[in-house]
Order: structure tokens, then C-alpha cells, then sequence
């Protein structure tokens, strides 16, 4: 899907909502800087010092529109971003276009930072030759889940499920409580119904054909080595060629590709949300016609 239509995911209330709670984090009660800087109409230019993929715009002009500034982009959603970029302009009250600057460069930084991770593991996948799907977890920042699985989307993964409901997962914690694997599936194919597939976390081949003798859609092989999954995987999809096979737990961007393979459908990676550097962006106010280049930090 093209990164600029992705915007249209983004439920216009929810997103107000989202961009309202970060404003008022950051800005609960006196704005004691906004005396300093005045009301008067100014201009900034969002510039992009270090590489990646820039991903956010929605958020970023949820933001300055509750400000009531206006954004001017440069770039489309989903750019190859090379330092020194000059990405947006932004005009507006001074005052408004300073209290939204770090909330706007804080969120950019990371879903593009986010979207860079996962353009990368595609390329990874796609490298090795896996036509499968490289997908984010659930393992998010409280509150920003909505900005990290987008950050994903924009990059050419898989946002796997957004919560509880978009798939019924029944992890080794649910095969305890419920008394085995049997059990448990046998209680998620009932809560699931018709409308949810059914997607069970095993740590061996024979847990993993319990859960799709008992129904399982899915079966989640984690913490496994490559040399064995592969052969996990090929084990049960010669019983089971319908049940998709995901594998997740410890994959990184350096070892990714010996993960990829032709008995796996899915590989999902916490890294993606969880250690993805953040971009390096800066927001600068200008009064002359042409805006000054910011210099780029080298480390």
C-alpha cells in the first residue's frame, strides 16, 4: 500500500484525542516561554539530519492544526530521508508553533525511527529471498501504540494484531491456566468463533501439533534457533499444510535472515518497536527568506 494513503487508517477522533493528551503532558498549566516569544506570525522549517524513512505526517499535522498553525510538506509519508533534509515548513503564533515543537519532533523522531527499523527488515527478508510477512508484536509504549504500529505500516510491515481483539492468542500462560493446550484451544476456538482466527504460542513439535490437531490457525514457534525451527516448521506443514506457521524471539535485523524460509509464513520482531534509534529532527524558526541549514551531529 502506498505510505500516503495509510493516513485514512487513522480515525480523525481518535487521532484529536491522542494529540490533545500530549499537549496537555507537556503543557498542563502556565506556558511561562510563551511571554518570551510572543504572539507574532512566524515560520519554521522541520529539518531531517539523519537518514531513514520519514514517517508521521498525520500526527505531526494533528498536532500544529490543534495550534492552529499550517504545515507545508516537502516530502511524501514514506520518503528516503538524506541528511540534510528539508522536510516541512510550518507558519503560525509563535508562541503556538514553540508549544508544539517537542511533542511534534519527539513523536517524528520516533515513528520514523520506527519505519526505518522496519524497512530495513524488509529489505532483510526480501535479501534472503522470503516473500513471508516481517511484522511488528504487541510489545508497544503504553499510549503510543496507534503512532508505532502506523510507524510499521509506513515502513512494509505487518502491524500483526493491534490489541486483544484482532486475534485470539493463547500463550504459554494461557495453556497453564487452562489445563493444556487442548483445553485451550478448544476455549479460544469458542471465544473466537467465526470472525477471529486462533493462533497458539509453542515452545516444541509436539505441542505445536496438539495446537493444530485441536484447531489451531496458527502456530507461534518461539525462542527457537534456526537450525530448529526449520525443521519444526517443515514437520508440522507436512501434517498441517493449511496451519500458517509464524516464528518470533530474539530476531534482530543481523540474524533475520537465517529465520526466513519456506516453511515459515510469519516472522514477527519486537525490536521493531521496542529498539529502533530514533531519527534525528529539528524544528527552526527563521525571519529572513531563506532558512538557515542546520548542522548534522556526527557520532
Amino acid at each position: 500500500m502506498d505510505a500516503e494513503g495509510l493516513a485514512l487508517l487513522l480515525p480523525p477522533v481518535t487521532l484529536a484525542a491522542l494529540v490533545d493528551s500530549w499537549l496537555r503532558e507537556d503543557c498542563p498549566g502556565l506556558n511561562y516561554a510563551a511571554l518570551v516569544s510572543g504572539a507574532g506570525p512566524s515560520q519554521a522549517v522541520l529539518w531531517a539530519k539523519s537518514p531513514g524513512v520519514l514517517a508521521g505526517r498525520p500526527f505531526f499535522d494533528a498536532i500544529f492544526t490543534q495550534l492552529n498553525c499550517q504545515v507545508s510538506w516537502f516530502l511524501p509519508e514514506g520518503s528516503k530521508l538524506v541528511p540534510v533534509a528539508r522536510v516541512a515548513e510550518v507558519r503560525g503564533p509563535a508562541h503556538c508553533l514553540l508549544l508544539g515543537e517537542r511533542v511534534a519532533l519527539n513523536m517524528l523522531a520516533r515513528c520514523s525511527g520506527i519505519a526505518s527499523a522496519a524497512a530495513a527488515a524488509v529489505e532483510a527478508a526480501r535479501g534472503a529471498g522470503w516473500t513471508g510477512h516481517v511484522a511488528g508484536t504487541r510489545k508497544t509504549t503504553p499510549g503510543f501504540r496507534l503512532v508505532e504500529k502506523y510507524g510499521l505500516l509506513v515502513g512494509g510491515a505487518a502491524s500483526h494484531r493491534y490489541d486483544l481483539g484482532g486475534l485470539v492468542m493463547v500463550k504459554d500462560n494461557h495453556v497453564v491456566a487452562a489445563g493444556g493446550v487442548e483445553k485451550a484451544v478448544r476455549a479460544a476456538r469458542q471465544a473466537a468463533d467465526f470472525a477471529l482466527k486462533v493462533e497458539v504460542e509453542c515452545s516444541s513439535l509436539q505441542e505445536a501439533t496438539r495446537a493444530a490437531e485441536a484447531g489451531a490457525d496458527l502456530v507461534l514457534l518461539d525462542n527457537f534457533k534456526p537450525e530448529e525451527l526449520h525443521p519444526t516448521a517443515a514437520a508440522l506443514k507436512t501434517q498441517f499444510p493449511s496451519v500458517a506457521v509464524e516464528a518470533s524471539g530474539g530476531i534482530t535485523l543481523d540474524n533475520l535472515p537465517q529465520f526466513c524460509g519456506p516453511n515459515i509464513d510469519v516472522i514477527s520482531m519486537g525490536m521493531l518497536t521496542q529498539a529502533a534509534p530514533a531519527l534525528d529532527f529539528s524544528l527552526k524558526l527563521f525571519a529572513e527568506e531563506v532558512a538557515p541549514v542546520p548542522k548534522t551531529r556526527w557520532s
